[in-house]
């Protein structure tokens, strides 16, 4: 599989990988986002 930045996949808007393309999990579909993404810290 051709890596996510060729195939033009969703932009991270969040984190420390902003502005990169998401990552893709094992099967082939794009990464969801953390459950704790823009949550303060406690």
């Amino acid at each position: 599989m051709a890596s996510p930045s060729k195939t033009g996949g969703p932009v991270v808007k969040t984190g420390p990988t902003a502005g990169k393309n998401r990552s893709r999990n094992g099967d082939g579909t794009w990464r969801k986002k953390r459950s704790d993404a823009g949550k303060k810290r406690s």
